[in-house]
């Protein structure tokens, strides 16, 4: 070797390992022992299935210590251990109300001890946490995450709750919002390599925004709760979201008088027994206990348990979900359900027409939206297998809204030339004006009727759209 070739051999080896760039996450978690993972669309530990039966737990930090909410009785393992005698397996542990100013290191500690309490009475947490867009918020994900990456009983972390409703920013881009979560993805990757991790969005309208077939989720958490939407939603989300999905939130308010403990039971057991036939890959209810000071009655009655702490019926069919639940379709569920095209059975007016491609083909599963004149009602339907579709409302129409798993959005306002001076009753009705036992031909149903009566479409006045056409994402 001549003189100096040795210093310059090393000088370029030094220059090469300056200049190579940091090995890029894994796509998918790293599989681990004890550790949920998704195999086939199905969730497993350590190769053999596990379904996640999950009941929905609000608690807050403080004092250095993760507590219930105000309104649960009972210590937190108290409370974690009666929810795992119930037969629940998991808990959605919602701790996305926090200060900005906190202790974070006390906090990242009460976290863990949480969840190592949650895993001592025999559950795992899928963890709700402040949306890490940025800043503050951000950093205190990547801390959390990096500190409890080593509990396998902390099977997934949700990153935003409800977009549609709770998303700061108006209006987001489709792929705005597919970059943000590329970079969650990125985020837990790199510092939960273990873990799983979801959105959590509401009805199909999310599409407009937070497509779920397009987020780089590993699965879609979805939330459904009237039961004149859960079976229209569910149907929608396992046909079009196009990964794995499961309930989240799901509930019938029940204060044993008005709405009766029988039927949150009867809710309940539909609810599971359509979203496991449907495909979903887990099941969570909204909430362990009622809530006093709700915003609504919804809000005060999901609970399990009532104020007082005494458990309702509805937890006596936990432990037997499971085993008295098909996980195929009857025919008539490989159907969309009796009230899919029209979900209140309005019968006024109807707005007619087809969503097509930039290429004029037919473009299914697309949802679409109409307010009247003054916002003050909206209603939505959705494309067939041809693309067409028949948006029926009780008031006129002006405003719309369509878009399809995949596709891009358009907004625009529109009179239609209906008869004039028609008269249009129940012109203000909105679903929660139903009552809550639901409709369907046959009546008294908690959900919408199957078998072989079917709905027939109302007879409206009809006014066509023409088609609407959409963009490939």
């Amino acid at each position: 070797m001549r003189p100096g070739t040795a210093a310059i051999l090393l000088l370029s080896a030094l220059a090469a390992a300056c200049s190579t760039t940091p090995s890029a996450p894994p796509d998918d978690p790293v599989p681990a022992p004890g550790y949920v993972r998704l195999e086939e669309g199905r969730f497993a530990i350590d190769g053999e299935p596990w379904y996640p039966l999950m009941l929905n737990y609000k608690a807050f930090i403080e004092d250095g210590r993760v507590v219930p909410a105000p309104w649960y009785t009972g210590s937190l393992r108290e409370n974690f251990d009666t929810i795992a005698s119930w037969g629940f397996n998991a808990v959605r542990v919602c701790l996305d109300v926090l200060p900005e100013e906190g202790d974070t290191a006390a906090m990242y500690a009460a976290t863990r001890r949480m969840v190592q309490q949650a895993d001592s009475a025999g559950l795992r947490v899928m963890l709700l946490i402040k949306p890490p867009f940025h800043g503050h918020w951000q950093d205190y994900a990547i801390g959390l995450m990096h500190r409890l990456a080593d509990l396998p009983a902390l099977w997934a972390y949700d990153l935003m709750n409800e977009p549609l409703y709770f998303d700061p920013k108006d209006n987001r881009d489709k792929k705005e919002a597919v970059r943000v979560v590329q970079q969650w993805r990125q985020m837990v990757r790199t510092h939960a390599p273990h873990q799983l991790f979801t959105v959590a969005t509401a009805e199909p309208i999310e599409v407009f925004e937070w497509d779920p077939s397009m987020l780089p989720v590993d699965f879609i958490e979805m939330h459904t709760y009237h039961p004149l939407r859960v079976q229209a939603e569910m149907w929608w989300y396992s046909h079009y979201c196009h990964k794995p999905w499961m309930v989240g939130e799901t509930g019938l308010p029940s204060d044993g008088d008005s709405v009766p403990y029988s039927e949150q039971l009867t809710f309940m057991l539909d609810t599971y027994r359509y979203a496991k036939a449907n495909g979903a890959c887990g099941y969570g209810w909204w909430e362990f206990q009622n809530c006093p000071e709700g915003v609504n009655f919804e809000a005060q009655y999901t609970g399990l348990r009532d104020v007082q702490g005494h458990r309702k019926t509805a937890v006596d069919i936990v432990r037997e979900l499971g085993r008295t639940c098909p996980d195929t379709m009857a025919d008539e569920e490989q159907r969309p359900p009796v009230n899919y095209y029209n979900m209140l059975a309005y019968g006024n007016l109807a707005a007619t027409g087809r969503v097509v491609d930039n290429h004029g083909h037919s473009v299914e599963g697309a949802v679409i939206r109409g307010w009247n004149a003054d916002w003050s009602v909206g209603m939505n339907t959705y494309s067939d297998s041809e693309g067409r579709f028949r948006l029926v409302s009780n008031d006129r129409c002006t405003h719309f809204e369509v878009s399809a798993p995949g596709y891009s959005k358009v907004k625009f306002s529109k009179d239609l030339p209906y008869p004039s001076g028609m008269p249009l009753p129940d012109r203000t009705r909105e679903y929660q004006q139903i009552p809550l036992l639901g409709w369907g031909p046959a009546g008294g149903s908690t959900l919408p009727a199957h078998g072989d009566t079917r709905y027939e479409a109302p007879a409206a006045a009809e006014a066509p759209m023409g088609d609407i056409a959409l963009k490939k994402l």
